[in-house]
């Protein structure tokens, strides 16, 4: 059976695309030059003062062809196929929901875009973010990590102080990030995700004891790899992880967008 993603599920993105030129390009230092003075996305990885790889800089998430068996309607653009199905690598049944949340998910898929958060201008959600068309600024202190997302102008904080996870953490939409050094790659652990959140465009839910884990992984100056583990038993009988990757947006800067300055179609919604 084919999956139908409606329009208004992705309006907040197709109507708020990154307005470019609005800002003054200011030459990023950190960023390698050929010789005709281009951005080199090739050049090796920049290092923070600390030996570690430098994440920092404004980045694009790549797009994909749609995932297999879906259709849009009314939107002719391309997505990350992670925004729109979260097992889009998977084969059908490699992974087994839990009857509660393969109920939930068969209910959202029914009522189309009627309780989607992204299609009311609610907050989006970790991972969902990292797959999102539009851009995020990464900001890298030897112990802090802030991601500032352009989508609705909402940030996230990365600690990497050596604390805890939060024992019970209060619900929220960005999640409690906790992060650590392997080697050249940073791991990162979230909890504290808000139900209400979805993993992706179509719907699939997950429980209050989510547990994202991402690996990011700067492969070179221009590139950058999200690898991401959702382990939630409580939603998901195994285990899965996906990659999205993104692009460095060179001597570029964020603007400011909020969902809510383009929402023309909650009214339809009552």
């Amino acid at each position: 059976m084919k999956t139908i993603v409606t329009a208004t599920l992705l309006m907040a993105l197709a109507a708020g695309p990154h307005a470019y030129g609005q800002w003054q390009k200011v030459p990023d230092k950190s960023i390698p030059r050929t010789s005709s003075g281009e951005p080199d996305l090739t050049a090796p990885v920049p290092r923070a003062a600390n030996g570690k790889p430098n994440l920092s800089g404004t980045w694009l998430p790549d797009v994909d062809p749609p995932p297999e068996g879906e259709l849009f309607v009314e939107v002719d653009q391309p997505f990350p196929r992670h925004i729109i199905d979260i097992m889009a690598d998977l084969k059908p049944g490699e992974v087994e929901m839990t009857p509660w949340a393969a109920a939930l998910f068969e209910q959202r898929l029914e009522r189309g875009d009627l309780d989607s958060p992204i299609a009311n201008c609610k907050p989006w959600g970790v991972p969902l973010l990292t797959a999102n068309i539009i851009p995020y600024k990464i900001v890298q202190m030897p112990d802090l990590i802030i991601i500032l997302n352009e989508q609705d102008t909402v940030f996230r904080q990365i600690f990497l102080d050596g604390r805890e996870p939060v024992d019970d953490p209060l619900p929220r939409w960005m999640g409690y990030s906790t992060g650590r050094w392997d080697g050249d790659a940073l791991i990162v652990d979230t909890t504290g995700i808000i139900e209400d959140s979805w993993l992706d465009a179509i719907g699939h839910p997950h429980s209050e004891n989510l547990h994202v884990i991402e690996r990011f992984r700067r492969r070179d100056t221009g590139h950058l790899e999200i690898e991401t583990t959702i382990d939630d038993p409580d939603a998901y009988a195994q285990l899965f992880t996906y990659t999205v990757t993104a692009k460095i947006m060179p001597d570029d800067d964020l603007l400011e967008y909020f969902c809510t300055d383009n929402e023309l179609s909650i009214e339809h919604y009552q």
